[in-house]
Parts: structure tokens; sequence; C-alpha cells
């Protein structure tokens, strides 16, 4: 006689994929969040380090960053630059793309590097 307890196959199956494809996806939407940081923060440190140049300027920032990011991972990009006198600053930001319905999840990273500048003796 056949031992008759514990759910069947199909039952365990039509219980445990939407599960198992749940963790999946917010694995993946993990990856997407973690990716636009990472291109985010390395944007805004490119696009500091060209406008802090001695000879750099914001519109050259903000060039180099949106060129930097430009590799699918955040929507909606946006840069924006400070130039002083002692400090330039690159803010990044944008969405992560979403794998996830109704899931939006917005990076913001900047990088502030000292401005390059003569000084005299």
């Amino acid at each position: 006689m056949q031992d008759q307890r514990g759910l069947s196959n199909g039952v365990q199956v039509t219980l445990l994929f939407p599960l198992a494809f749940g963790v999946l996806l917010l694995t993946l939407q993990w990856a997407m969040v973690s990716w636009a940081g990472a291109t985010a923060l390395a944007a805004a440190q490119d696009g500091a380090r060209s406008a802090a140049a001695i000879n750099g300027s914001a519109p050259a920032g903000q060039s180099t960053a949106l060129a930097a990011a430009d590799n699918g991972s955040l929507l909606g990009l946006d840069v924006t630059v400070t130039r002083t006198a002692d400090r330039t600053t690159v803010t990044v930001s944008g969405l992560a793309p979403s794998v996830l319905p109704g899931f939006t999840s917005r990076v913001s990273k900047n990088a502030q590097v000292p401005t390059e500048r003569l000084t005299g003796p």
C-alpha cells in the first residue's frame, strides 16, 4: 500500500513556483538597483574629476558624467554640477529599471573633489 501522506507533486509545484519566481524577481530588481547605483557613483566621480580640472568647467563635467552614465542602467538621467573655487560637486540621479510591476527606485549619488587651481608662491 502506498503512503498517502504529504502533498502531491503537482500541488507542491503549484504552491512553490510563485514563491521561487518572486524570489527570482526580487533578486533581479536588487541587481538592477545596485547596477544603477554603481553607475551613478562612477559617473559622478568622472564628472567631478573633469569639472574640477584646472581647465575644467561645469558643462564639461556634466557632459562627462552623462557619457559615463550612458549604459542603460539609469532612466530619466539628471546631472547637476556645482563648481566653486574650493570644491566641485557632481550629483547624478535617475530611476533604476524595474522588473517588478509598480516598483520604482530613485538612485542618486554625488561626488565631491577639490577644485584644482594655481596658487602663488
